[in-house]
């Protein structure tokens, strides 16, 4: 489900190839250490983070910081968010707070129309950092 993120690639000329990565979903190719991992929704974020069913997404997380490489989670949360399931917000905040905190894992929210563009401007401002 992400037609609508290679729809705002082919749009605006942004070259791109899937192919499988070891962590996280999107990467500048020839900038390794720094990746950007999507979540569709806050359900599917509650999921990876506060289940018993989160093991691949806590593996990833180590793995990212064992390969000294800067994760940044984008949760496509949509603005009228009316209720989450399987934990409160207090708990998922919770859970957020120590991600980032243990890991050095950012969170970032868009809307699901804009989360190409804010991909395209992560992984750019990030090449013009290491290039500094």
């Amino acid at each position: 489900k992400w037609q609508h993120i290679e729809k705002y690639f082919q749009q605006h000329g942004i070259l791109y190839q899937i192919q499988k990565l070891d962590i996280a979903d999107y990467m500048l190719e020839g900038q390794d250490k720094f990746v950007i991992d999507r979540k569709q929704n806050l359900d599917e974020l509650c999921s990876n983070l506060c289940t018993k069913d989160s093991g691949r997404f806590w593996r990833e997380v180590r793995r990212s910081r064992e390969q000294k490489v800067k994760m940044v989670i984008l949760c496509e949360h949509g603005g009228k968010i009316k209720s989450i399931s399987r934990v409160t917000g207090r708990q998922l905040a919770a859970e957020i707070y120590r991600v980032h905190i243990a890991y050095g894992v950012e969170f970032l929210f868009c809307d699901k129309r804009s989360t190409g563009r804010r991909i395209v401007e992560l992984l750019e401002d990030t090449a013009w950092i290491e290039k500094r």
